[in-house]
């Protein structure tokens, strides 16, 4: 374990290890901020964690950018900081294996400064993004591994980059001419076996962009911050292939959503809501599985890791 260890530091990869128990399963999860893991699967990540799989957690950067009120910031030395603890508490609740930090900035949302800011990940060099995902694939050799889809969730900047340095390195790992100085640091080729995108069903956005334009107001300046284009966001959804029931896990999702307190914002009344109805809302998480292609099957699956072995 020691080996392994150092050889997810080579690369600048900072780990937050949970649980270093070996187990017959792995899932990596390739996102870009502190409460993607939470607000985006959590459920899922619970499902699978409880069922013995080591669940591995790869954010891309800090969460710099997120908006905080002073009074949460009491004991920490910067906003990096606090989301950090935030993102360490929620790995406990979810039971997580470990937290691999790739090193880079928030860069924001499209058009501000923080694009700009040289050590933000739309600005770090690719090849090197992608190597360090290579190597994370290499040492951790997950069956399954699930990232954002092209438009990233709503476009934010972080996560479309993140999409793509995750498919070139699922890719690439398990060709021994990529990256080959991994290879002389003991890093053999690996190929995972499924790649999956979230993705939500669109019928209740489409009825919330009918009654802001019945309104007068614009579905594509949507949010806190009027950056979000819900029009976008529905015109680039991924179809689902794959549902998976977390309803047993809601506990588990909502201690996690309560951990990002920072960030948790108006989504803590669904919380307070009865728990029927919170299952209802919250117990299936839903996605899109690209490799291996769907190919039109006649149900959605319900296992991501379905089809290896005897499945979960």
């Amino acid at each position: 374990m020691q080996q392994l260890q150092d050889q997810i530091a080579s690369y600048a990869i900072d780990t937050h290890w949970l649980n270093q128990a070996p187990r017959k399963y792995t899932l990596l999860v390739v996102y870009a901020h502190p409460d993607d893991e939470s607000f985006g699967n959590a459920g899922t990540i619970s499902r699978y964690s409880s069922a013995g799989v080591a669940v591995h957690y790869v954010c891309a950067t800090r969460g710099e950018c997120g908006s905080v009120t002073e009074e949460l910031l009491a004991g920490y030395a910067n906003i990096a900081e606090l989301r950090t603890a935030e993102l360490n508490c929620a790995a406990e609740a979810l039971g997580l294996a470990a937290v691999h930090q790739l090193g880079y900035r928030d860069s924001g949302m499209p058009g501000t400064a923080d694009n700009q800011h040289p050590d933000a990940l739309v600005q770090a060099p690719q090849e090197r993004v992608i190597g360090q995902i290579v190597a994370l694939i290499r040492t951790l050799r997950p069956q399954v591994l699930l990232t954002f889809d092209p438009y990233g969730g709503y476009g934010h900047p972080d996560h479309i980059a993140i999409h793509h340095a995750t498919r070139a390195a699922f890719a690439a790992a398990g060709d021994a001419a990529h990256y080959p100085d991994q290879l002389g640091a003991g890093l053999t080729p690996w190929s995972p076996l499924k790649l999956y995108y979230p993705t939500i069903g669109t019928r209740l956005l489409r009825i919330n962009i009918a009654l802001m334009r019945l309104l007068r107001k614009d579905p594509r300046r949507f949010g806190e911050n009027h950056d979000i284009d819900l029009v976008q966001v529905v015109e680039n959804t991924q179809p689902t292939t794959t549902t998976i029931n977390s309803s047993d896990y809601l506990l588990q999702k909502e201690r996690a959503w309560n951990c990002h307190r920072s960030q948790i914002g108006g989504m803590s009344w669904i919380t307070r809501l009865p728990a029927p109805i919170r299952r209802r809302i919250n117990g299936t998480e839903q996605f899109t599985r690209i490799v291996p292609p769907w190919t039109g099957e006649r149900s959605h699956e319900h296992d991501l890791f379905a089809g290896i072995g005897d499945g979960l």
